[in-house]
């Protein structure tokens, strides 16, 4: 059945199973997102060309799936689509009380989590995650959030 519609599909055991792997596939995703974002924006502070740089990057061992699929949407400024700062926060609630109980530390998960927060609070919780680019940007320095429309505020 899942050959239909599935980019891959995998057994994983018994009830239960499916959710505790989306836990572990999503904690790379919040670290993914946040690395992707962190390395664009560096790239830009350093004046590389930010398009040159993430076609440089995803043919890179550096790359990563976030990358791939996010890093256009945080170089245009577009977070429309994909799942919002206000969705994503109960998946980080999950997985970090998941982590927990099995006395897993996850300081990489905890240090991302801290800055998809960030994006919440400044106002960028109806947009996709991949906009946690913009409080790197700010964080940087001589950056500004972009609005929810995608036009930069005085960049």
């Amino acid at each position: 059945m899942f050959e239909g519609f599935a980019r891959a599909h995998h057994y994983l055991g018994g009830f239960g199973a499916g959710t505790r792997m989306k836990f572990v596939a999503n904690l790379l995703v919040a670290i993914h997102n946040v690395a992707a974002s962190e390395a664009l924006v560096l790239a830009k502070a350093a004046g590389l060309d930010q398009e040159l740089a993430l076609r440089v990057l995803c043919d890179s061992a550096g790359s990563s799936r976030m990358l791939e699929v996010r890093g256009p949407s945080m170089l245009a400024g577009r977070y429309e689509s994909g799942v919002s700062h206000r969705v994503f926060q109960k998946d980080l609630g999950l997985i970090r009380e998941f982590a927990a109980e099995h006395s897993v530390p996850t300081p990489l998960f905890a240090a991302s989590s801290e800055l998809h927060l960030a994006a919440m609070a400044s106002g960028l919780a109806e947009l996709d995650t991949a906009s946690v680019y913009e409080v790197l940007k700010t964080l940087a320095g001589g950056f500004h959030l972009t609005t929810a429309e995608g036009a930069d505020e005085g960049e």
